[in-house]
């Protein structure tokens, strides 16, 4: 049976007085990849930022690798692309494109594999913009160098928030398949998406949120349960088509 890698329990989130998530149950099993989707403000960012730390939710808890958030201490298994992580960067940020790969070496003081950083550059198409500013840089050459950053300590989770927004180098069904290539040579991913169109057969498991969890479960189970009148009304439609 795989590790389960992450557990929410019982999750409550809200802004101000506004509830935002309400009592959030589920698993992610080593191996799996998870697509996490919803309606625009039902939740799905601020449950990642839950289950990161960088929110502090009012009720519940959040386990990696059977620890404790409190008690985890080893992010660099973990690879985050934020939200429109393009926007994070104006023109006077004076770094590299090749010194913000490096960054988390620094960060988590570990050292990056010479070869792998090269095969990542070489995915992303970053060869030629090693030594350009972030600040010269297309929003989409921005979200290619962010997912390449998450990346490079070979973490064993991704999340990914809506990371093909804005993205100029290959097409969105390229992308995914470049996802698909990592999740079978054993990469764990989490993927919040509104490009449902474009999930394939590799994404395993599908939770739609929507300030609750309306479902979490394999793909297979979500495609026949999205069939029915009353499932997720108006969040649920996905294209069948894979490849």
């Amino acid at each position: 049976m795989n590790q389960t890698v992450l557990k929410v329990e019982n999750l409550y989130f809200a802004y101000d007085e506004a509830l935002v998530l309400k009592d959030i149950n589920f698993e992610v099993k080593q191996g799996d990849f998870l697509a996490l989707i919803g309606p625009n403000g039902g939740g799905k960012s601020t449950l990642i930022k839950c289950i990161l730390g960088f929110l502090k939710p009012i009720k519940g808890k959040v386990f990696w690798w059977n620890k404790e958030l409190k008690d985890f201490k080893e992010w660099f298994k973990i690879g985050y692309v934020p939200q429109r992580a393009g926007d994070l960067i104006d023109f006077l940020t004076p770094l590299t494109v090749k010194e913000f790969l490096i960054l988390p070496e620094k960060w988590y003081n570990k050292r990056l594999n010479p070869t792998y950083l090269a095969e990542v550059i070489h995915l992303f198409g970053l060869e030629n913009l090693l030594n350009k500013k972030l600040g010269q840089l297309s929003y989409g050459q921005l979200q290619r160098a962010y997912i390449a950053r998450a990346l490079v300590l070979k973490p064993q989770v991704l999340i990914l928030d809506e990371p093909s927004v804005g993205l100029d180098f290959f097409s969105q069904e390229r992308f995914h398949n470049v996802l698909k290539d990592l999740h079978q040579k054993g990469l764990t991913i989490l993927l919040i998406t509104h490009e449902t169109w474009l999930l394939t057969k590799s994404v395993n498991k599908i939770a739609c949120i929507n300030k609750n969890l309306f479902f979490h479960g394999s793909h297979e189970e979500f495609c026949v349960l999205s069939t029915q009148k009353d499932f997720y009304s108006d969040y649920h439609r996905i294209e069948h088509t894979h490849w």
